[in-house]
């Protein structure tokens, strides 16, 4: 299971290193959000947007998800490549793992990218004291996001209208996870927080990051199957 995980995820990474086209959409479309939220919001030089961080941060991050997860399956479906795949000894959950794998680590080259110039624009205070406790939020929430998007643009990609029905599916069900991240990171960068205080954010992340992992594992087989 190890080395067919391997070797999926290895596929994905350098079939999108070799054409880059789900990154720089990615990229693009972060960098855009990043520079119209800083002229939309900061028409006063002296106003502190802190408090509106981590709304604008995850908000970004999750219609960025969404351009990758339609880019990536839609790679898939169109090309055959899936059938294929399909047709190698290789439990479909291992398939799941590695295309979460996979979403997971584009959207952190993204944010490792986009969060140093969203700190430039939108946050007065340093945050480096809280960098680790930040990066456990980025962590937990991406996990989530991706796991959560990756079974239901399996889901979708089989659909004629598969573009519009991810985001209707997806957006509802990953606002839990936007609440928690959104609160936790704005609390980070406004005023600062130790562990204790986002603990039970950090804790909610958690379950749900494990109760979409157990989802996808009971249903994976089906859904990709159909």
């Amino acid at each position: 299971m190890g080395r067919q995980f391997l070797a999926i995820l290895r596929k994905d990474l350098i079939r999108e290193l070799r054409t880059r086209e789900m990154l720089v959409s990615m990229f693009l479309f972060v960098m855009l959000a990043l520079v119209i939220f800083h002229y939309a919001f900061g028409v006063d030089d002296e106003a502190d947007l802190t408090s509106l961080t981590g709304g604008m941060l995850w908000v970004t991050f999750v219609f960025a998800v969404l351009l990758g997860l339609n880019r990536s399956f839609a790679q898939e479906k169109d090309e055959q490549c899936l059938d294929g795949l399909l047709l190698c000894p290789v439990d479909r959950v291992t398939i799941f793992l590695a295309k979460a794998a996979g979403n997971l680590v584009f959207l952190l080259i993204i944010q490792a990218v986009s969060v140093p110039v969203f700190t430039l624009f939108f946050v007065e205070r340093s945050y480096l004291p809280d960098l680790g406790l930040f990066i456990l939020v980025l962590l937990l929430a991406d996990l989530g996001i991706c796991t959560l998007g990756t079974l239901l643009a399996t889901i979708s990609m089989n659909t004629r209208a598969r573009d519009l029905l991810l985001p209707i599916v997806f957006l509802p069900l990953i606002v839990p996870v936007l609440i928690a991240a959104t609160s936790a990171t704005t609390a980070i960068f406004a005023e600062g927080a130790d562990l204790g205080a986002l603990l039970g954010r950090l804790g909610f992340l958690a379950a749900f990051d494990a109760v979409f992992l157990v989802a996808a594992y009971g249903t994976y087989d089906f859904a990709i199957g159909e």
